[in-house]
């Protein structure tokens, strides 16, 4: 602490993250009116809103009246909204979900942040199976707790269950997942859930301690090719689901999503209000429109076939130029790796030398690959081409 200042919350406003640096590199560029570069640093959807959201958002302004849509909603969300999610759960997985174990949360932010502070106290630990999605650092250390980093399998980036046997001890409070993964790619298999499943309920057991299982589902729908991303709920019944509809729907900007926490998990009621006291303490809860308005929209489908088109079209393309690429089976990101060992220069290489807005792979706890979220235009995609090209060509191709 100096001059009033928490150390912390200073290293994480003044430092950033990865992608909101770059991302802010290239809004300063747009507000600039310069537009011969090309953004694949965030997470942002370039895909239509859906007509029915468009069409559900002018319903909702007609059917409620002013209070419904713009003031103070419940703090879990209204009741509702809350059943409509829980039946579509039920309808699409078999859930027993009920509305009263479900609160609507500021995104998956939201929802994450609030399962941390609930079920986490100051000195324990969180694993989270490298490279991960950097935020979640931060959101385990604002409670002040530990994250201990743990790698998955080389090449493939799937759980690697022994390394997270062996970092699990009398600390560990929490495994965080995140399937299809961000910024992989990777879709976790069904056997792979199975043994962590397993390797966790054993080791509960042993320590006398329960160790959740957050469940980080974004992009839950997001998967190609008929691959399946398991319902990780099914198989550990210490497993706390966060959810959230920037991608699905393409609302990130709108902040909606939910947090699940099933009938099964140990002390679920308790765990449940602590989960509520910490929206109070951390103001996550969802705005009170896209509350009514996902109430008419939670059974639409994602746009799975125009990411995958999009995916397509950048993984073909730099493989064919001879670019090292991760192929994933969902989420919208390729893993890419890096032209030469230090992700941070390579990207600061491609930005400074070819418009190429990329983001290293230091802040997902991994070096020597950078991250392109493709869910970028078709545009972007193909005239970003010959620019890859150059800048393969400037390094003369791989020579590590």
């Amino acid at each position: 602490m100096a001059d009033g200042v928490d150390s912390l919350m200073y290293d994480l406003g003044a430092g950033k993250s990865a992608i909101r640096e770059v991302f802010e590199q290239t809004m300063e560029l747009k507000q600039q009116g310069v537009t011969d570069f090309w953004d694949y640093s965030i997470g942002n959807p370039n895909v239509p809103v859906s007509p029915q959201v468009t069409e559900a958002i002018r319903e909702a302004l007609e059917e409620y009246e002013s209070v419904d849509l713009h003031g103070y909603p419940p703090n879990n969300g209204y009741l509702t909204t809350r059943q409509a999610v829980a039946a579509n759960l039920n309808r699409r997985f078999d859930a027993h979900a009920r509305a009263g174990e479900i609160a609507m949360t500021a995104g998956c932010a939201g929802a994450i942040t609030s399962t941390i502070a609930a079920t986490t106290r100051a000195g324990e630990e969180v694993i989270i199976p490298t490279p991960y999605y950097a935020e979640y650092r931060m959101w385990v250390q604002a409670w002040h707790c530990n994250v201990v980093e743990v790698p998955t399998e080389p090449e493939t980036f799937q759980l690697d269950i022994d390394a997270i046997e062996e970092a699990i001890n009398p600390k560990t409070r929490m495994v965080i997942i995140n399937t299809p993964n961000n910024p992989t790619g990777a879709v976790y298999t069904k056997d792979s859930i199975i043994a962590l499943a397993a390797l966790l309920r054993r080791k509960s057991k042993e320590l006398g301690q329960t160790i959740y299982l957050l469940s980080d589902e974004p992009y839950r729908e997001i998967v190609y090719d008929g691959k399946q991303n398991p319902w990780i709920a099914a198989y550990y019944e210490n497993t706390i689901v966060c959810y959230s509809w920037s991608k699905s729907l393409l609302l990130a900007g709108e902040r909606v999503g939910y947090v699940w926490v099933p009938g099964t998990v140990r002390h679920a009621e308790r765990v449940y209000d602590a989960i509520l006291g910490a929206q109070r303490v951390t103001a996550t809860v969802m705005n009170s429109l896209f509350n009514r308005v996902l109430e008419k929209c939670v059974d639409l489908p994602a746009p799975v076939d125009e990411y995958a088109r999009k995916r397509d079209l950048l993984y073909g393309g730099l493989t064919d130029i001879g670019y090292d690429v991760v192929h994933p089976d969902g989420a919208f990101y390729l893993w890419v790796r890096a032209l030469e060992p230090d992700d941070d220069a390579f990207q600061a290489r491609a930005a400074n030398e070819q418009r190429l807005y990329v983001v290293g792979s230091r802040d997902f706890a991994c070096r020597s690959y950078f991250r392109l979220s493709y869910c970028v235009s078709d545009e972007c995609i193909k005239t970003s081409l010959p620019a890859f090209q150059r800048l393969f060509e400037s390094y003369g191709g791989y020579t590590w």
